[in-house]
């Protein structure tokens, strides 16, 4: 087993893309609960141009008197009173110090469109400058006060930094909105699914005497690579140790075969990732993908989507994938929130 030991040093090694991160937009994401009912509509409007200015938060589009829930626990940092020009609005500080301002709230007497109503029609019961507040507490209620008579019924809401800065709240939302339901891809299940890479691959005995052992790995002396032999007779070869290792701890149960035994066995094509063992992406493209069963690659479009997947760290698990490879892999359905 000693030359099976060094076939790690032999192997092409690709480095873990350190791209990964420029791929996926890096916006920061904070835990949050989503501030109002998940009956509202939002695209990511960040940065679109106004008025002399542009967007700092998302506007997310409701029915008036909406509930507005506070995103953090915290405490009350701002409140307008009485309403000014950009309308009712609450801010929430968390412990870090981050912001969360909520704008446009309802300004309007009940039943009415009437711009008359006062700030008890506004924000909830005990929401005053200095209160706390915890996540899910109600705040107010949606409306369209201020500069936001025109623009229909709507929560503008921001997310700043401790020094102000506002960041784009858009992954955020995602994420809080995403932990009420499932995304259609799980590692867990994607693992499960392909115990093995006859199963992954969906690979049978169509009869007769194979040349190999189903499930058995071999090597030459002369060649680096290791194949696996397929339930089909053919056999499969690893293409660098990276994929190799999704599937196996260690070397140890590599047999060595000779060269007319091994050239006895047709070549039935590459190995592919272990699906939900490693993210991947082209060494040319910057899109991420998560590997699904039988090469099948999943374009993960976004952190908030790999985070959960793979946790914070999630550009650690991430893999280039040369070009040279991708003729053994598909691309399958994007990976989102399921209805």
């Amino acid at each position: 087993m000693k030359k099976l030991a060094i076939l790690i040093t032999l192997f092409a090694v690709t480095g873990i893309a350190l791209s990964a991160s420029s791929a996926l937009a890096e916006d920061e994401i904070r835990d949050i609960v989503f501030p109002t009912e998940r009956t509202v509509s939002y695209t990511d409007d960040f940065g679109e141009p106004r008025a002399g200015h542009s967007h700092e938060g998302i506007d997310l589009m409701g029915d008036h008197l909406t509930p507005l829930y506070a995103a953090v626990d915290g405490t009350v940092s701002y409140i307008v009173i009485p309403e000014a020009s950009w309308g009712y609005a609450v801010v929430l500080k968390d412990s870090d110090g981050w912001t969360y301002h909520y704008l446009h709230l309802n300004n309007d007497n009940p039943g009415t469109d009437d711009g008359m109503g006062g700030p008890e029609q506004a924000y909830a019961p005990g929401i005053k400058r200095g209160a706390t507040v915890a996540k899910g507490q109600l705040v107010g209620w949606m409306g369209d006060s201020g500069n936001a008579e025109h623009a229909g019924n709507h929560l503008h809401f921001e997310i700043r930094k401790p020094d102000g800065t506002p960041i784009n709240p858009y992954q955020s939302l995602l994420l809080a909105e995403g932990a009420a339901g499932d995304l259609n891809y799980t590692v867990e299940i994607a693992m499960n699914t392909s115990p093995s890479i006859n199963k992954d691959k969906g690979l049978v005995n169509e009869g007769g005497t194979a040349p190999c052992e189903s499930g058995t790995l071999v090597k030459t002396d002369s060649i680096t690579t290791v194949y696996y032999c397929g339930a089909d007779g053919k056999r499969y070869g690893f293409p660098n140790d990276r994929i190799y290792f999704s599937w196996y701890n260690d070397f140890e149960d590599v047999r060595p075969i000779t060269d007319q035994e091994l050239a006895a066995i047709p070549f039935g094509g590459n190995v592919t990732y272990r699906p939900g063992s490693k993210m991947v992406k082209l060494s040319s493209l910057p899109d991420v993908y998560a590997v699904d069963q039988n090469g099948t690659l999943r374009w993960i479009s976004s952190p908030t989507v790999a985070s959960m997947l793979y946790g914070d760290e999630w550009a650690a698990e991430v893999d280039d994938l040369p070009d040279a490879f991708f003729n053994a892999y598909k691309i399958g359905d994007p990976i989102d929130f399921s209805d």
